[in-house]
Formats: structure tokens, sequence, C-alpha cells
């Protein structure tokens, strides 16, 4: 385990920081760079054809906590961030995916966090090896492919176009509550990758992953926030300021 201090990024709707990683079996130490996972997501093209190398490498069962500094997510009408790793579409067949699942959980303050429920439909009958399908996959990060890249004009901050796993925290506002987490206030997200095979979901269904045997962990590309403000800061009287303000 590493505890990482001091990378940053400007003022921007993407990660400003990496908190801690811990990478699993595997990790690929050619892509150990933290720093790739601030800023936008670097999609390799625009059809989901190839996956990004401009990742981190969690390694099988690993995980990575990042942190927004400058700004904090809310809970607003629909997806409130995307997360960005870098699946393709197998040979170009729009129907299936090299995906890589990863659990999603987030915190307001560090210290308390709660989870995205995580849901995988079996196929009917069971599917030897993997499932390449990714309607297959609910509230899993790693699922879809990413079109979005800073030189193709495909807006990151649009999950219409942007390509990605969306999120809605409206979706975990009774777990968030239990758990003390505020969700018009999320500084942190943390993503753990799912061991292919061996993890289950939120109903005890074993989570297959790609069908391909050439398999690694999670690659964390970006995390685009698509609801944020300034984070708010209490004063000595007990007045809650905008940093901003």
């Amino acid at each position: 385990m590493m505890t990482l201090h001091g990378w940053s990024a400007f003022c921007d709707p993407y990660i400003d920081r990496v908190v801690e990683v811990h990478f699993g079996e595997d990790h690929d130490p050619a892509f150990g760079d933290v720093s790739k996972v601030l800023g936008p997501p670097c999609a390799y093209g625009s059809q989901g054809l190839g996956g990004s190398t401009d990742v981190l490498n969690l390694g099988i069962g690993g995980w990575v906590t990042v942190e927004f500094t400058d700004n904090v997510i809310y809970d607003g009408r629909g997806v409130d961030f995307t997360v960005f790793e870098n699946p393709f579409y197998i040979g170009g067949d729009f129907t299936k995916v090299y995906l890589e699942p990863g659990y999603v959980y987030v915190s307001s303050d560090g210290d308390h966090f709660t989870s995205f429920t995580a849901n995988y439909t079996p196929s009917v009958p069971p599917l030897p090896g993997g499932d390449d399908n990714p309607e297959h996959y609910h509230n899993f990060a790693g699922i879809r492919p990413v079109f979005s890249n800073p030189s193709n004009g495909i807006d990151p901050l649009n999950p219409a176009v942007s390509g990605g796993d969306p999120f809605d925290l409206a979706d975990i506002k009774d777990t968030a509550a239990s758990h003390g987490v505020d969700l018009q206030n999320i500084r942190f997200i943390k993503i753990q990758d799912v061991r292919h095979r061996i993890d289950k979901d939120c109903d005890g269904d074993i989570i297959p992953g790609t069908s391909s045997t050439l398999e690694n962990g999670f690659d964390l590309d970006a995390i685009a926030a698509i609801h944020s403000k300034p984070p708010a800061r209490v004063s000595a009287v007990g007045h809650v300021w905008s940093l901003y303000e």
C-alpha cells in the first residue's frame, strides 16, 4: 500500500489528488503513474475500438481512493459523475466489450464510505468463463467504452456522448444516510477492482468479468464531476461559507 500526497490539478471538474492506492496481484508497473488519473479522459479514438493507455492499473483486487479538493460532487438531476476506464469493443463487435468491472464507493469526509449497489444479471443459460455483455452489469465502473479525449471535441461532461460509466447519487440515498455520507458534498471516490469469477454482486451472484484470459485488474483513466460546486468551510462562529464567497 502507498499513501500519496501532493498530486494536484488546476481547478476543474476532474480528480485533484490521489489519496491512497493499493496495487493488487499482477499489477503492471508500466501503468503505475498515479498522475494519469488527473484531468479529462483520454480515449483511444472515438469509436471504442481500443483501450486508452493513459491509465493507472490497479492489479487484480487492487483499489484507489481519489479526492476532489476544489469542488465537491452533489446529487443533482440525473447523472452526477462519470468514471472512465479503458474498455473496448471486442473485434469491432458492438455487443461485446472487453470489460474490467470495479466497485464504486463515495464519501463526504474520507472516513465514512458507502457503495453503489453493484448487480450482475447472469445469462440464461449461464455462460462458461466470462460475460462480455455490458447490459448485464449495473452500477459497476469499467463496463462501457470511452469516446472522449481532449483532441476529438467530444464533451467528457456530457454522459450522452462521452462514454464511460455514469453514476447517480440518488441511487444510494438510503444507504448514504445510514453510513454518514452527505450526498450534497462528495469529495472522495474509491474504486476497487472486481476479481473475476471470485467476487460477488449485491445478491450473491459471482461476477464473471471479461471472457478474455488476459486480465490484470481495473485501469482508471479519469472521473468527471457532472454536478459539482465549490466546497464549503465552517467559520469560527459556525457559519458555513463557500470557499469562493
